[in-house]
Formats: C-alpha cells, structure tokens, sequence
C-alpha cells in the first residue's frame, strides 16, 4: 500500500511522527485508493499539499469506493483480480483508465469497482465496505485531513462552546466490517457547556464530553447512558454566514468512532459559541456545484450512498434554503456522466422537505434536520428517515434497522475552511 506524507521540507521539521500530526502515518486502503486515482489519471507528478486536499474534498466518495475494494481484496472478503502486481496496480484499474478526475468526470464508482473484482465480490460485502471506511476512528479522518497537520495550534479558540450532533451507530462490528448490522435510531447529543483550552483540551461540566484538538485534528470521547464512545476525525471552520446571533466562529466536526460494544459509529456535530443559532439560508445558492450537478436555483449536490440497502446509488439533487421551516428542501437534480448502480427509483417525484429535530417534549434541536421520506420521494427503493447536520459532509439514512449514509463531495452545504485565511482545498 502507499501513502502521501506531504512535502520533505515540513516532516523535517516535526520532532516526532503520529497520525496526530501525520495523519496519512496511517498507510491504509484510503490513503492507497488516493494515490491510485492520481497514478490513474497521470496526476503524481504534480502532486502537492494543496491538490491532494482538493481530490479529498471533490472527490471523497470515489476514494472511498476504490478503498472499499481494495479492502475487499486486502482482507480476504474477495479474491485478488489476475493480471494485478499489487495493490496499487489493482487499485488503478478499479479507477477504469480515465484520463481525469472532475468535476464532471467521476468514474471510480462502485460499480467499476464491481466490474475489476468480478464475480468474487458481492455488492453487498462492498456497500458495507464502504459504511465501515466511513465511519472508522482510523480511516474517517484520512477521507478528510491530508499529509500533515502543519500548524498543532487547536484551530478553535479557548472558550466555553455548545456541542450539538447526532450519533449513528452503524451496527456493523469494527472486528467484522463486511458484515452489515441492525443499530438503533440515530440519537441527538447535546451539552452547552463544553470548555475548550487554550492548548486544545476539550471538557465538559458534566464530564459527558473530553478530547483533545490538535490544528483540525480532534479525538474525541462523549459518554452517553452510561456507554462511552471514542472518535477521531476533522474540525472545520464554518461560513460566518451560517451564525447568527453571535460574532464568533463556529466549527464543524466530522468523526468516526467505536461504541463500547465494538461497533462502528458515526458522530456529526456543531461546535458553536453559546447562545448562537443556525441560519441555513447562508448556505451558497449559485444553481450548480462544484460536482457539477445543474439546477435552476439554489445550488445542485450529489449524495453517494454507502452502507445496506443504499450503498452504490448516487443521487443528484437540487437544494434550496429557507429561514422558516422547512429549512431545506432537496428534489431531483440533473448531472450527466455520472457512472454508479443505476436506480429507477431515483428520480424524487416530490421533493424531500428537512425540518429542525425535535425530541421529548419541547426539546429542539435546530443545527440538526430531519426528514420523512414518503413512497414518491424515497432513496433506493426504500422508505426511512433523512437526517443532517450544519457543515456534515453526509447525510445519515435510517431504515428497517439499518443506519446507512449518503456521502457528499464538496458542495455548498458541507464546505469548510482549514483556517480563516484558506479553504480546505
């Protein structure tokens, strides 16, 4: 396998290596199916710190697929294609020979995948290949941070802060990740006092929350019934203009992590200065996106299914937002090229309309939106609920049981910056 580790010049100036300063330390089939892509499309000798971060952002979900199989063959799920000299060689071909990665031009889906693997390899160890990658403590933030953390200053300011997200347990063990698992509905977590410290120490009065932020880097532990849970993954900055009632920056956190029963879960949260609330309508309405999804207004987006039932699909969607409820309201978009399982329930008849979550009795949650999906604007055939939250790149899908994900390349929903003066690619 392979890793980027960045450019020589910053690892001589580290005085020890860990994925907490190097993330990509980890060489595992994300960082491997990354390259790959590049390999495939003549792009290595070119690569630098900033390109790599702009694959990982435009084109998150073809990482991922090509990681998933990858993983399949790495793990002994399915067999090794013949003709392959390793790994890497295998991983280019699951790309299919492109001459580019746009976009425009998204090619390594899971369906080449499926072709380059062939009849060893079900759709179904590979749908929950790819829920598993996701929602890993180890490779989520690979999907995410790239080479390495330049600057170790916790990119968020000392300061007491409100935490509100939404945790998924997957139901598939971190010991068995080809096999999908029934999990409990995804459940609100909120706590309005936690503290973070100048050297990026996060704690809570409660003791409900603790972790550690180093530059984007965050680890992270939240205790909930009793039942600790562990993560690590990415802090982003979020749009000014997705606050308000504040004057200061809220962060974004994107996390995989492990329950206390050995499963794999997933944690999407806000990190916001208390008392701040949402305004979704500073979300960018510019009528396309940089996945190159059209629509006629508001601003187009498409989502990549992983995990049971919806892994493999890829959705194009228009979004348009409001500053009353519904706040978001997604229905069909158009996009040519694109290159995953076809669906012939794809196409929403009606749109899908996202309100803010609510719990017992008056409690609300408004940096999370939730939806019920109806029989003329179902996802893969199937009926559920759709979740999100503020600045999440994916979008949390619950049915019969099973919490799958529907991932998302940078769009104007889930853009981020690494810092005040750049954006994350």
């Amino acid at each position: 396998m392979s890793s980027y580790l960045g450019p020589s010049s910053t690892l001589s100036t580290l005085s020890t290596l860990s994925t907490t300063n190097l993330p990509n330390l980890a060489i595992s089939q994300v960082t491997t199916a990354a390259l790959a892509i590049l390999a495939a499309t003549n792009q290595l000798s070119s690569l630098t710190p900033s390109s790599y971060a702009t694959l990982l952002s435009n084109d998150r979900s073809d990482i991922l697929a090509v990681a998933a199989g990858i993983m399949a063959v790495a793990d002994q799920y399915c067999s090794l294609p013949g003709g392959d000299r390793d790994t890497f060689d295998m991983g280019q071909k699951m790309v299919g020979g492109t001459t580019a990665v746009s976009s425009s031009n998204t090619t390594p889906t899971l369906s080449q995948v499926t072709t380059t693997l062939g009849n060893s390899c079900s759709q179904t160890t590979l749908q929950s290949l790819l829920q598993a990658i996701s929602a890993s403590r180890y490779w989520a933030p690979e999907l995410d941070l790239g080479d390495v953390v330049e600057n170790i200053s916790p990119v968020v300011p000392a300061g007491t802060y409100h935490l509100q997200g939404l945790l998924a347990d997957t139901g598939i063990s971190e010991n068995n990740p080809a096999k999908s698992g029934s999990a409990a509905s995804p459940s609100p977590f909120d706590d309005t006092a936690v503290s973070v410290s100048a050297s990026g120490e996060l704690s809570s009065i409660d003791g409900n929350v603790s972790g550690q932020i180093t530059g984007n880097y965050l680890t992270l532990s939240l205790t909930t019934g009793g039942s600790t849970e562990s993560f690590s993954g990415k802090v982003g900055i979020l749009p000014s203009g997705l606050l308000s009632n504040t004057t200061g920056e809220g962060f974004s956190l994107r996390t995989g992590g492990q329950d206390g029963a050995g499963n794999l879960v997933k944690f999407d949260a806000v990190l916001v200065p208390q008392g701040a609330i949402p305004n979704w309508t500073g979300i960018a309405s510019n009528g396309n996106s940089e996945d190159g999804t059209n629509c006629t207004s508001g601003f187009g987006f498409r989502m990549h299914g992983l995990g049971p039932i919806v892994g493999g699909y890829t959705y194009n969607l228009c979004g348009m937002t409001s500053s009353s409820s519904p706040y978001l309201t997604i229905s069909q978009g158009y996009a040519p090229g694109e290159d995953d399982f076809t669906d012939s329930s794809a196409s929403l008849s009606t749109s899908i309309t996202m309100v803010n979550r609510t719990g017992s009795g008056s409690t609300s949650y408004p940096f999370i939106l939730t939806a019920t999906l109806t029989s003329s604007n179902d996802l893969a055939a199937s009926l559920g609920t759709l979740d999100y939250v503020m600045g999440a790149n994916e979008m949390i899908y619950i049915i019969n049981g099973d919490n799958s994900a529907f991932l998302m390349n940078e769009n104007p929903l889930d853009r981020l910056a690494e810092n005040t003066q750049n954006s994350d690619h």
